[in-house]
């Protein structure tokens, strides 16, 4: 189905009812640790975080040298292609599983919930906490990659023991006034503190005690850079495709498997019977704005009546819309069809004009 609520059968619209406005991707169709000596590139059952801002002997490695990477193929439980301001976004969380199992038997890593600046970070180290946060960030592609050809298996492009170069794909910002996609993997080395999308919280997670796995959520600012965050979702959502990448400037000199914040991949899920593969939350509702203006206008409304069928029924196309886009814009009470009640629910939201 194109949409949580799109279904033919009652038992499966009252399934999807249930979700309250969220949609759930348990398993993404990419997650990739985004390293350098990654040999085995989209088959490993877990990624780790970490820095490499500690040691002068090896400037040619990104700052944040240990990168998670996840795409999430969307279009199969959401509408594509629609206006990118038609998907009424409300919250976006992303949750990484905390990795214990035989090769990592017992998490061993400091929390920190507070973004560090980048001198702190430089060498030499004057962090005074321990640890070192968890961020996400978007991803951004170039010059050899693009949203549509990359894949959890393409070569590794970035900074190595050889030669310092961009990570492509990219963790980014926006430029604060241009909206430009500004890279962070080496932040430290730009000397700026980029604002992450999201800090990562774990739940239940015990330092050095910790012997089963554990969530980490991480909760995405959506008004950062204007709402541009939030842009960023809606566009990838109208192409079908979600990514996150999730860094960290974890200082370590030793990289040894309990030092560090190491997650489950979706290859990594026969580790442990408790292990998860990377998991989006999207909360998103029927927005009744077809043409993306972000006002429930007069255009809408002469969509609306072209998709109105009545109750328990499934619509017929409208005259922008598929039967599938109807109810993905229009079904505004989330019951799996467009009637008056829908009718009723867009007129207390009209805006008036076009």
């Amino acid at each position: 189905m194109t949409h949580r609520l799109i279904a033919v059968l009652p038992i499966v619209l009252s399934a999807a009812a249930a979700l309250a406005g969220e949609v759930v991707f348990d398993t993404p169709s990419d997650d990739r640790w985004h390293y350098p000596f990654n040999f085995d590139p989209g088959r490993r059952g877990t990624a780790s975080c970490f820095g490499s801002t500690a040691d002068p002997n090896f400037t040619t490695f990104n700052d944040r040298d240990g990168i998670i990477l996840i795409a999430w193929r969307t279009d199969d439980q959401v509408c594509t292609d629609l206006p990118p301001k038609s998907y009424d976004i409300r919250s976006v969380r992303v949750t990484l599983t905390g990795a214990v199992c035989s090769v990592c038997p017992v998490a061993d890593w400091y929390v920190d919930l507070t973004t560090d600046p980048w001198f702190n970070l430089d060498y030499p180290i004057t962090d005074s906490d321990l640890g070192q946060p968890l961020e996400l960030f978007g991803v951004g592609f170039g010059p050899d990659y693009t949203y549509s050809n990359w894949v959890e298996t393409s070569l590794y492009v970035g900074g190595d023991d050889q030669e310092l170069v961009p990570r492509d794909p990219f963790p980014f910002i926006f430029d604060a006034t241009t909206g430009a996609m500004v890279h962070v993997e080496d932040s430290v080395k730009d000397q700026f503190t980029p604002t992450p999308w999201s800090i990562g919280v774990p739940v239940g997670y015990v330092r050095g005690h910790q012997t089963v796995p554990f969530p980490v959520n991480f909760d995405v600012n959506l008004a950062l850079s204007d709402w541009r965050v939030r842009d960023y979702f809606q566009e990838q959502l109208r192409s079908g495709r979600v990514f996150a990448a999730v860094t960290a400037l974890t200082v370590t000199f030793k990289q040894a498997p309990t030092g560090f914040p190491t997650f489950f991949t979706k290859e990594g899920i026969a580790l442990h019977p408790d292990a998860r593969a990377p998991r989006l939350t999207i909360d998103l509702v029927p927005s009744g704005d077809v043409d993306g203006n972000e006002r429930r206008g007069q255009a809408d409304w002469k969509e609306m009546r072209n998709c109105l069928d009545g109750p328990d029924l499934t619509p017929g196309p409208g005259v922008v819309l598929s039967a599938d886009g109807c109810l993905c814009v229009f079904d505004l009470d989330e019951d799996g069809d467009v009637d008056l009640q829908d009718a009723s629910r867009f007129q207390q939201r009209f805006s008036g004009g076009n």
